[in-house]
């Protein structure tokens, strides 16, 4: 399965704003930061975010970006629809020989899969484990 840059810069904007929940909104400057991201890229990759209904944004002093929704109820398939559209695209073979058509259920299931873990995995639980991972036992 190929990720787009675009999608791996959403996903990383996404759960820098999970790691921030609750708190004030972040600025563009400090997700392009976190997450490598150029900044006009990173502007491109915030309005498809909006457009999807996972950030808003806010303007003026102490604005920045918000997630929409809680990171519990926003998963990687979220982020992926949000940038690449569809899945129709994932592991698909063009049509055309028999070798292909034998093929094909195999790609099936690839997508069928892929779809399956990312729309089980939540920015929440990532964020959760990016805590836990941080803290230190003596």
């Amino acid at each position: 399965m190929h990720v787009s840059t675009r999608c791996r810069h959403a996903i990383k904007a996404v759960m820098r704003l999970a790691l921030s929940h609750g708190g004030p909104p972040v600025q563009a400057r400090e997700i392009a930061a976190f997450g490598g991201i150029p900044p006009k890229f990173l502007d491109q990759v915030m309005h498809d975010l909006r457009q999807a209904g996972l950030v808003i944004g806010r303007r003026g002093k102490g604005g920045g970006y918000l997630l929409a929704r809680d990171p519990a109820t926003i998963t990687f398939a979220d982020v992926f629809e949000a940038i690449e559209g569809s899945w129709g695209g994932i592991a698909r073979m063009p049509a055309g020989d028999q070798a292909e058509a034998l093929v094909e259920p195999v790609w099936r299931e690839v997508r069928r899969a892929t779809r399956e873990v990312l729309s089980a995995a939540t920015f929440a639980d990532i964020a959760a484990k990016a805590g836990a991972s941080s803290m230190y036992y003596i």
